[in-house]
């Protein structure tokens, strides 16, 4: 066990502690939950953006002319309420970010809550394609990204009823949409997700949906409810979150490479796919199965370690425990593991006035 012992405070006993080295508010812990704000179900053929009271996902793998992830929805939360704005992205510190969407259809495609590789999709259409290996088990996982823009759009300006897309690089839709999932590299620069079957690719998600009362290979019963964990280990996606916390707004795309054949209505045929309640939904709103998020967020330095307003003793026997206990809050210094550097991470920061 390590012993964290902080000069800018000496004492001898506890109550001697309870009022050394108090300074003034500086930090956060701030625990949230927030409703979706935004939602769109981004397809070709939405003649009603921003407005339906459902939102499928399906795919046309390999499908020239469309993209892999052809039916995506996008969900959006502000967060300015909740969370200080127009912080440098550093101020940020994400412990936990959680994403729930719920199914409305029943028991049309099966659990599936692990990633599949790009080589165990078919071609939708002929010939099949060539380096087409088995999946190894029944079903195919729901995904979750964050979003990136195209044509000018940004964060502020791209709305619900945005667009589609213009310019598909093969008519008439592959690469054309104005918002598409995205992984992100360190900086954040997001990078599309939305081919890249096509392009023989593995893109891993922020998050695969996973509910606990289902067992890998079931059909799906109506007003499931999938959790989307975020990854937070990926420093990309770090960079995407605190971007988006100092702008007010997280935004991420539910996607799933299902088969089906496209057109007006959506996919057609058996609707062996995952279709999502939106936040119009008269039902959800009655249930609360529309999107939400979770988020567990530390705005400022990681001192005031209990947000209390306050540095002192108290947050450093809380940060011992968490650390003790393997909670992912005591990961300071943002890289997924509780080690060492974790524990300089904050006494360097608690000794900084």
């Amino acid at each position: 066990m390590f012993r964290i012992t902080a000069r800018t405070t000496t004492c001898f006993g506890i109550a001697a502690c309870l009022t050394a080295g108090v300074t003034a508010a500086d930090a956060q812990l701030i625990e949230a939950e927030a409703p979706a704000t935004l939602d769109r179900w981004m397809y070709p053929f939405n003649g009603s953006p921003g407005t339906r009271l459902s939102s499928s996902t399906f795919g046309a793998p390999r499908l020239e002319g469309f993209d892999d992830h052809d039916a995506q929805f996008i969900v959006g939360f502000r967060t300015d309420s909740l969370v200080p704005t127009s912080l440098a992205a550093s101020a940020y510190r994400v412990v936990s970010a959680t994403v729930y969407a719920t199914v409305s259809n029943d028991a049309q495609f099966r659990y599936d809550p692990t990633y599949d590789n790009q080589n165990t999709y078919d071609n939708q259409e002929e010939p099949p394609y060539p380096g087409l290996v088995p999946d190894p088990d029944a079903g195919r996982p729901v995904s979750l990204w964050g979003i990136g823009y195209r044509e000018g759009y940004t964060l502020q300006t791209w709305t619900e009823t945005t667009p589609f897309g213009f310019n598909p690089t093969v008519p008439p839709a592959q690469g054309a949409r104005t918002a598409f999932g995205a992984v992100f590299d360190p900086a954040g620069t997001p990078i599309d997700i939305s081919n890249h079957l096509k392009a023989e690719i593995d893109r891993t998600p922020l998050a695969i949906g996973r509910n606990p009362d289902l067992t890998p290979g079931d059909l799906v019963p109506f007003d499931s409810t999938f959790a989307f964990e975020v990854n937070l280990c990926d420093p990309g996606t770090r960079a995407y979150l605190r971007e988006s916390l100092s702008a007010g707004e997280l935004r991420f795309g539910i996607t799933s490479l299902h088969p089906a054949s496209g057109g007006p209505d959506g996919g057609s045929g058996d609707p062996s796919y995952p279709i999502w309640y939106t936040r119009e939904n008269p039902i959800a709103q009655i249930l609360g199965l529309q999107p939400r998020l979770e988020i567990v967020v530390r705005v400022g330095s990681a001192a005031d370690y209990n947000g209390d307003g306050q540095r002192n003793f108290f947050d450093i026997s809380t940060f011992i425990a968490d650390f003790n206990a393997g909670n992912p809050a005591a990961d300071v210094n943002t890289d997924c593991l509780l080690n060492f550097f974790d524990i300089s991470a904050f006494i360097a920061e608690f000794n900084t006035p």
